[in-house]
């Protein structure tokens, strides 16, 4: 049974907030963030997700209208949030556990309300999404024809990283665009604006399968063998190999082929780790957590916390180094959801995954053609990429969750009758505007490191004195703030660090970056610490630390300025291959 508001209600304040959010979360870029295209657009969707639903859902229940539909599904998505805030019991980082609690509590809360809502509302926001992901798509479109974007295009000429969009890097952009697709194939079908429909989904499909993007490609073609199952018409079916074949012309012709023809040749060669465009190091710290800790894993979160220490670990117990072939070092996620779901929240987080799926198949009849179009199109990334991690694919996420719990209520459970239902939307409305205030407050910071990020750049471009100078401004900023962030603070001390390695003070940089890797094991405290070191004349200790640090990653040692330290890290790094 689907909840719907009653026929002929015109959009409110909080569907038209959030469509502008779920638009602005394809396309927000904040260049002068430290994720100009990531945290940026989770902030934005979050705060308008956190408003509309809470106070949204206050202002119902005040009134004793509120209706929440009653879905297994529901239940077991509102089940996670639970999980990882009691992950946060033995986590390493318990403020990680209990900050992804609740960020995971508004997205569910975002399908909840989305779910509660008419049908045409619901299609509005997918409109807002789509529409989105259709601008950033013609600024890749005119990125492909040669034109180069301040602010946008990155890498050289030849370069597939040219092709960002306003999503994000390729790869997010595909997954933003392909994971659309079945909600407006379904949904297009049902409209009488289906042209409309099938034209933003050909432009997505166009956008996906050009940004090169092997996964991309993987679940285009996915998504058109489930669609082709489900066409009970010649034509229909005719139209779409048509469609996809002219799609896929035009990919190939656009620098697609080239990329296919080199992975057939990392397949020939059996270079595997290349063909995962260097996925082996997640994958292979997430297997170390999980054979670490495979009951409890280590934490809502707490992935990126540990991952360091666990590749380490991983390198060690199988004799092997790194074969990472650009400078960045560190991974966030693990680039396969479902295997750092595992890793962070153990044997409940699998418990977790196999009730989703058991569910989602009960229901099958119920979701009609939607459910197997948006698996087919998920289960790429899933496996490949994070899409349950970052905005741009979490939006259309939440969409077709929010269909299939509405899809799946079975009735409506009615909190109206609860005691003291104003004083609990009074504490909705608290805790929502609580909830905004936080994302924007995580812009800000971001914002603010970004800077600092950019002066310390700048800076070691200038002359002796000036780098100093504005080295040490830097570090005065950070010190006067760093004990009120908490959540920042190992990053800051590694600014710290940095700052302090400018202005020609190694003793003082080795305490910060000995500061920031007590809370935080990271590549860049191990690695600034060693030259750090170094720098005092400690060089035996400095061996230490930087030859540990490029085992995980071998091209850092290009960044050691010192010749005959760079070679011994070189020849130690080599015993272990």
């Amino acid at each position: 049974m689907t909840i719907t508001q009653p026929s002929g209600t015109k959009p409110g304040l909080a569907i038209n907030l959030v469509g502008v959010a779920f638009f602005l979360g394809q396309i927000a870029v904040l260049p002068g963030a430290i994720s100009a295209f990531r945290l940026p657009k989770e902030a934005v969707v979050l705060a308008a997700l956190s408003l509309a639903a809470g106070i949204g859902g206050a202002r119902k229940l005040s009134r004793g209208s509120l209706r929440l539909p009653d879905s297994p599904l529901l239940a077991v998505l509102l089940a996670l949030p639970l999980l990882q805030a009691v992950s946060a019991l033995w986590s390493a980082s318990p403020r990680r556990a209990l900050e992804s609690s609740l960020l995971t509590l508004i997205w569910m809360a975002g399908v909840a309300w989305i779910a509660g809502l008419e049908p045409t509302s619901r299609r509005r926001l997918l409109v807002f999404a789509a529409s989105g992901a259709a601008l950033s798509a013609l600024v890749m479109l005119t990125q492909t024809a040669g034109a180069r974007i301040p602010g946008l295009s990155v890498g050289s000429a030849d370069s597939r990283l040219l092709l960002t969009g306003l999503t994000g890097n390729p790869s997010d952009l595909a997954m933003a665009s392909v994971l659309l697709v079945p909600l407006l194939l379904v949904w297009g079908a049902a409209s009488k604006k289906r042209s409309f429909y099938r034209a933003l989904a050909v432009l997505l499909a166009l956008a996906a399968a050009v940004t090169r993007s092997l996964t991309g490609l993987a679940a285009l073609v996915a998504l058109l063998v489930v669609r082709l199952v489900q066409q009970r018409s010649r034509k229909l079916t005719l139209v779409t190999l048509g469609v996809g074949s002219v799609i896929l012309v035009i990919a190939l012709a656009t620098g697609l082929g080239g990329r296919i023809r080199l992975g057939l040749e990392r397949v020939r060669t059996g270079d595997w780790y290349a063909l995962a465009s260097a996925r082996g190091d997640g994958w292979s710290a997430a297997s170390e957590m999980i054979r670490e800790r495979p009951v409890t894993g280590v934490g809502a979160a707490n992935f990126t916390q540990l991952y360091y220490p666990s590749r380490l670990a991983w390198l060690t117990r199988h004799g092997e180094v790194g074969r990472r072939g650009e400078l960045a070092s560190h991974f966030e996620w693990t680039h396969c959801d479902p295997l750092q779901m595992q890793a962070e929240l153990g044997l409940l987080g699998l418990l977790w995954m196999v009730a989703l799926v058991v569910v989602l198949v009960r229901m099958r009849a119920r979701a009609g053609p939607l459910l197997p179009l948006a698996a087919a199109a998920a289960a790429p990334f899933l496996i490949l990429h994070y899409p349950t991690h970052i905005a741009v694919g979490l939006v259309p996420i939440v969409l077709v969750l929010a269909e299939l719990v509405a899809a799946d209520s079975k009735g409506v459970a009615d909190p109206n009758t609860w005691r003291g239902r104003r004083a609990l939307a009074a504490f909705m409305v608290v805790l929502a505007l609580l909830g905004a205030g936080w994302q924007l407050r995580r812009v800000a910071l971001d914002l603010w490191m970004g800077g600092l990020e950019q002066r310390l750049l700048i800076s070691q471009a200038a002359d002796n004195g000036q780098r100093k100078r504005m080295a040490a401004a830097v570090e005065a900023q950070v010190l006067a703030r760093i004990g009120r962030l908490k959540g920042a603070a190992p990053a800051l001390w590694r600014t710290v660090g940095r700052a302090r390695l400018l202005r020609g003070e190694p003793r003082g940089a080795e305490a910060a970056f000995r500061t920031a890797a007590a809370s935080w094991p990271h590549e860049d405290a191990d690695f600034y610490l060693g030259l750090s070191l170094a720098a005092q004349g400690r060089r035996s200790e400095a061996l230490a630390v930087l030859g540990r640090v490029c085992r995980t990653n071998p091209a850092l040692i290009d960044l050691i300025n010192q010749p005959d330290l760079r070679q011994a890290v070189t020849d130690m790094v080599a015993v272990y291959r």
